[in-house]
């Protein structure tokens, strides 16, 4: 097995691409900057507050920081493994979060968007019936193949920087950690994160991740998007941004610095951003 590690500073840290086996191994590490244009969408059902903000110190009226204005902070150190055999990722990170707010949280949002491939995903129940009489056979067999992926994301431990469990809830896309102690404005702390999950055949279930076979050659390529834990975003005007992901739209995540360890077989050729 091969090991890299890359250093870089982002607050957009979405996706990785593997490529062949036998030729090349990828990292791709996209800037996802734009929202969901639903949640900015207009509705009869938007509130006023929304569109006429009251000005305070940390927004002006325009929407522009203000004096006050803060940010929450998240650095993380992640090891990931890509399991080539049976088409895995496997990966722990830790993650040191600083509560920039003035506020004492009692518990944090982690984003699970992996998530999105097991079966209670809002995104999966959600979906609409297709047209039976125009469904084509390359359809019917990627709704009978997401219907018998196990695309749950497997989170096999939380911990505080003791080693000690911390209780924590998953609600689909979303993971909520409750603390033994609030955190205080000004305060950060530590904790990490292990987590499994089985990646789809691109081929058969449309998504922004995936692999596809190359049956002739006998290998792989892989495009892994939104691949690790990673925190929600906490601000001023909306609190925690959890809601759930229906695979569409994009985040806005906490500026932080990422420190990654690559592990793949010792055939694979990797490159990434940041510094080796």
């Amino acid at each position: 097995m091969t090991q890299l590690s890359h250093w870089f500073r982002s607050n957009r840290f979405g996706s990785l691409f593997f490529a062949t086996k036998r030729a090349s191994f990828f990292f791709m590490l996209i800037a996802c900057t734009s929202m969901s244009a639903a949640e900015f969408g207009e509705t009869k059902f938007r509130q006023l507050e929304e569109v006429l903000p009251t000005p305070n110190s940390y927004r002006t009226a325009s929407g522009a920081p203000g004096n006050a204005y803060w940010q929450q902070r998240a650095d993380y150190d992640i090891s990931v493994e890509l399991d080539d055999e049976r088409q895995r990722i496997i990966g722990s990170e830790k993650i040191h979060y600083t509560n920039n707010s003035p506020d004492a949280l009692d518990y944090l949002w982690v984003q699970i968007d992996a998530n999105l491939f097991a079966k209670d995903s809002d995104g999966h129940i959600t979906s609409s019936a297709p047209d039976i009489k125009r469904l084509q056979f390359k359809s019917l067999r990627g709704l009978l193949e997401r219907e018998s992926f196990d695309g749950k994301a497997r989170i096999h431990s939380v911990k505080d920087a003791s080693g000690a469990d911390l209780s924590h809830t998953i609600v689909k896309t979303m993971m909520r950690i409750d603390l033994p102690f609030p955190l205080k404005p000004g305060k950060s702390m530590h904790f990490s994160v292990a987590w499994s999950y089985n990646i789809i055949d691109a081929q058969l279930i449309r998504a922004r991740s995936g692999y596809e076979y190359f049956p002739e050659d006998d290998n792989f390529i892989y495009e892994m998007a939104q691949w690790f834990p990673r925190m929600a975003a906490y601000t001023d005007d909306r609190g925690w941004h959890h809601k759930q992901f229906l695979g569409r739209g994009e985040f806005t995540l906490e500026f932080g610095d990422y420190r990654v360890a690559i592990t793949v077989p010792d055939d694979h050729v990797v490159a990434a951003t940041g510094e080796l």
